[in-house]
């Protein structure tokens, strides 16, 4: 199965007066920062779209809230972290590889410049984002008709990746089936990758202010396909997509986790979706979320009887699926998270536990031997 991984960072203080300072919206302007990330590689990735700014160019960019004049004219990213993408690898080990190659190379550029990469679901020192200066009209009217602005004041604070994965020859009727079984079960495992416990600088209630938040607006999983077909299919399916670019077609984006703050848990976590769309006997769909369930996982993981039943079925199911497809390696990353649910523990965990002890309310990167999450 082809992988593909959009993985978003914070940026944060490397050195000077206050290392570990979170840089986004409220102290980073994008004309600050964007000269220092244009040397970067992948600008001629013919695989990988740029969208009609040209912002989301090469394998790394800033990541934030689009701005515009009256006019409709580009004014400035509000900015909130920096985006890494894979280019399409052929498996998901592959997709890994590359996902922490580029890291280094980005995480260099920055450490130049006294500034680094880190890892949480949500934001932990910002309580909220507000429009400033207030949205014009050019673009109220832009966002209500464009429903991927849906949810901004949320998705500028959360960080998370996009899993992307499609198995060439799958039909579309056999890629929006696979899309929708993603979409019923997603929140049995998002507790997999819980990485924000923290709101505000300080202790949230649960274990995922970015699921609990997100939920209501944004979308789990999004299918693309061909613009002819999509323009047919997303009359009857919501989670149906045009694809920018031909290598798009068929690719199904896993949206949910929050950013994962481990290579194995990482590469677990795809595993699983790989093995939730081949598994026949996973019998769940949906097209809608379903918003008392992930709020309940957001708050209790695991330790809610329904989610850790949920995660149970949907492991051994993946699990046996993987083995069938001949993929035994894949089927026994997955043992990782058996034991997370079996042990009703979460990354949000291992981080609560050096909040406790140091202070830290965010990780490091994936690449890094050390973690210093202090702000």
């Amino acid at each position: 199965m082809r992988c593909g991984i959009e993985f978003e960072y914070l940026i944060v203080d490397s050195g000077g007066p206050e290392p570990g300072r979170i840089r986004d919206f409220s102290n980073l302007a994008y004309e600050e920062i964007r000269p220092l990330l244009e040397d970067k590689p992948g600008r001629d990735d013919a695989t990988l779209a740029t969208g009609d700014l040209g912002i989301r160019s090469g394998y790394w960019y800033l990541e934030g809230d689009e701005r515009f004049h009256d006019d409709g004219s580009f004014r400035t990213l509000v900015v909130k972290g920096v985006e890494i993408r894979t280019p399409p690898a052929p498996d998901v080990d592959r997709a890994i590889r590359s996902l922490v190659g580029i890291e280094s190379q980005l995480a260099a550029v920055l450490a130049r410049h006294g500034l680094g990469l880190a890892i949480a679901g949500f934001n932990p020192i910002r309580p909220r984002y507000d429009f400033d200066p207030p949205l014009n009209a050019w673009e109220v009217a832009e966002r209500q008709r464009d429903r991927s602005y849906d949810g901004t004041h949320i998705s500028t604070l959360s960080y998370g990746p996009d899993i992307n994965l499609s198995l060439p020859g799958w039909s579309a009727e056999h890629s929006l089936d696979a899309a929708r079984k993603l979409n019923a079960y997603a929140p049995y495992i998002v507790p997999f990758s819980f990485s924000s416990p923290f709101y505000a600088g300080i202790l949230w209630d649960g274990l995922s202010k970015r699921t609990y938040e997100r939920a209501a607006f944004r979308p789990a999983v999004k299918l693309y396909l061909a613009p002819e077909m999509s323009a047919d299919g997303a009359e009857h399916s919501g989670l149906i997509h045009p694809a920018r670019l031909p290598g798009e077609v068929g690719r199904i984006e896993f949206k949910a986790f929050d950013a994962i703050p481990s290579v194995e848990v990482l590469t677990a976590c795809c595993h699983l979706l790989e093995g939730i769309c081949l598994a026949t006997d996973l019998t769940q769909r949906s097209e809608t979320p379903d918003l008392d369930l992930y709020r309940r996982a957001a708050l209790a993981g695991f330790a809610d009887a329904a989610i850790a039943e949920g995660a149970l079925e949907v492991l051994g199911k993946a699990q046996r699926a993987l083995r069938r497809a001949g993929d035994f390696r894949a089927a026994q990353s997955l043992e990782s998270l058996e034991a997370s649910r079996d042990q009703k523990t979460t990354p949000a965990h291992d981080l609560l536990g050096r909040y406790f002890r140091h202070g830290d309310l965010y990780s490091g990167r994936l690449g890094a031997a050390t973690v210093s999450g202090r702000t």
